[in-house]
């Protein structure tokens, strides 16, 4: 019995491991790593476990906005329901979360527990969500606003598998899930651009040549900056001293 037991925690152990390293991985030559679009759409295939002709069929047909078609893919995952069924109720104006909850989707689907409380755009949602989650007479309402960042959150924190703090913390800097999880995945797989270079632009490392890169990423061609140190004139002036 004792051996039985000692197997199922390893194994609750390696699932635990799984889940908090991501799922992330390198597509290889099949996905341009410069179009944004053909990227999330791998990515949102991989997470959402759709086939990726469905996903691009949704994000061309239903939701072109990326956080939307993200929201659609979360709920769809939770939900039995026909897609159609999603749609048609956005298609009449019905809100995300009247729709999570025609679905039957649990709220706390959307929060992950957080060591301090996060800030805005999430602190209004997570202070309700806090001191009322155990309260099932509690209403809970979250706006569209607030549906497609947790979503877009949690989609980040678990695909890339960095902590949810930091997942958070990316999707509030006014940015759409399909550009952030791009330029994350150009971090780690090569393409020039990531989370720590927005104002970059495809083609800026070819111009750099064979010129090497701080750690902040700005060009430092070999010898820039040092060609003129040492030019100095006899007793060790600079020149128009």
């Amino acid at each position: 019995m004792k051996r039985i037991s000692a197997l199922c925690l390893l194994v609750l152990l390696g699932v635990a491991g799984a889940a908090t390293a991501g799922v992330d991985v390198s597509f290889g030559a099949n996905v341009p790593v410069g179009d944004d679009g053909n990227l999330f759409v791998s990515i949102s295939s991989r997470y959402f476990d759709r086939e990726p002709r469905v996903v691009e069929d949704w994000h061309r047909r239903y939701y072109p906005d990326p956080d939307d078609l993200a929201v659609a893919l979360f709920l769809s995952r939770h939900c039995d329901q026909d897609p159609e069924f999603i749609f048609n109720l956005r298609k009449k104006g019905v809100g995300w979360f009247e729709i999570s909850n025609r679905c039957r989707v649990p709220v706390d689907a959307y929060f992950v527990t957080v060591r301090r409380d996060p800030g805005p755009p999430y602190g209004k949602a997570y202070g309700h969500w806090k001191k009322h989650k155990r309260d099932r007479k509690y209403v809970m309402v979250l706006s569209d606003d607030d549906v497609r960042h947790l979503v877009g959150a949690r989609m980040i924190h678990d695909y890339y598998g960095v902590p949810y703090e930091t997942a958070m913390k990316w999707r509030a800097q006014d940015r759409d899930v399909r550009v952030i999880m791009a330029r994350e995945y150009r971090q780690r797989h090569g393409g020039g651009e990531g989370r720590d270079s927005d104002d970059r632009r495809q083609g800026t490392l070819k111009e750099r040549g064979n010129g090497k890169s701080d750690e902040h990423g700005n060009s430092k061609s070999k010898g820039e900056g040092h060609k003129d140190e040492g030019k100095k004139e006899k007793g060790g002036k600079h020149k128009g001293d």
